[in-house]
């Protein structure tokens, strides 16, 4: 099997088919471009999200805490409490996983997230430290962004700039062979990268001002976020290529490894959906607090496609992350 993220055809053939019983108390469950969970508690909703960290072994914990917490930012709520599991090697220095528990507590205590437990085991069943984080989040019906349909004609909002996380990613696990590479604004792009790998801001800002949906864009980069999303309403989409915001850093970094930036693991990114009336609305919001945000595209009633000055490709289903071309 390919390295990564299970494709969606594989999830529903051996899981979502499988699934017969539902409880009546949850509200959304497994399911293509299911970000999280939510289970009704009379009147309010808890939104659950668990996530591991596998990609990369710089950061996890710090990521782990980020990463969790956008899935629950998508439904519009910012996250309050924490669980995070720790899979440890044998030959691992306790100094490392001291290093990585400071980095949880780090960002979770700097984000108002209570780290409530988990669980820490040392097993040969990895060769290094593996991060597993599940956030809580709790709303009242009216706050969360949920049951809204999204329809042709809806525009499709992105924050920030795509390959956040991979940019990140990269230039930590191969800084040497990138050294000559990257100029001084190059590297101060990617350390603004770095502090902007939560969409927490931009979830609450949107769920208050009318969002249908949110994705926050993981493994697959922007065109897989928008191909679930699309999918998941029973739609298609139009993606303008020149309005996907790609930071030179970013490109320089993609081309060096043969990676395409808008396939590339991104969290830190929000994909939103909204109609035409609201989106401005959201746009607007987001930019009083200096968030980058554009309209990319909008959503249709025929296949996904990516359209660019030299013409218009179909949209593929998200396969293994462009990420992982580097480390082949």
């Amino acid at each position: 099997m390919e390295i990564g993220k299970i494709s969606n055809e594989l999830l529903e053939q051996i899981v979502f088919s499988k699934i017969k019983y539902r409880h009546p108390d949850v509200l959304v469950g497994s399911g293509l471009a299911e970000d999280c969970s939510l289970v009704s508690f009379k009147d309010e909703i808890c939104i659950v999200s668990t996530d591991p960290i596998t990609a990369t072994a710089n950061n996890i914990g710090k990521l782990a805490v980020l990463v969790s917490g956008n899935d629950v930012a998508t439904k519009g709520i910012k996250p309050f409490a924490i669980m995070v599991t720790l899979l440890i090697p044998p030959d691992a220095e306790i100094e490392e996983v001291k290093g990585v528990i400071e980095e949880i507590i780090e960002v979770s205590n700097d984000m108002e997230v209570e780290l409530i437990g988990g669980h820490t085991e040392v097993t040969d069943a990895v060769n290094r430290i593996v991060v597993s984080a599940t956030s809580l989040g709790k709303g009242s019906l009216e706050q969360v962004v949920y049951g809204k349909e999204v329809l042709p004609g809806d525009k499709i909002i992105m924050t920030k700039y795509a390959a956040c996380e991979g940019t990140v990613i990269l230039y930590d696990d191969f800084r040497e062979d990138l050294e000559g590479l990257l100029t001084d604004k190059d590297k101060a792009e990617i350390e603004l990268l770095r502090g902007s790998l939560s969409v927490c801001d931009e979830g609450v800002i949107a769920g208050e001002r009318g969002a249908k949906y949110m994705h926050d864009v993981t493994e697959g980069g922007v065109l897989g976020a928008v191909w679930e999303t699309a999918k998941k309403f029973g739609l298609g989409a139009v993606l303008h290529k020149d309005e996907v915001p790609v930071l030179e850093s970013t490109q320089k970094i993609a081309d060096r490894f043969g990676i395409d930036p808008l396939k590339l693991i991104s969290s830190g990114v929000m994909l939103i959906a909204a109609d035409n009336k609201e989106a401005g609305n959201i746009l607007k919001g987001l930019e009083n607090k200096n968030i980058n945000c554009r309209i990319i595209g909008e959503f249709t009633k025929g296949e996904c496609r990516l359209l660019s000055k030299t013409g218009s490709e179909e949209i593929d289903p998200p396969q293994s992350d462009d990420l992982y071309k580097a480390y082949s």
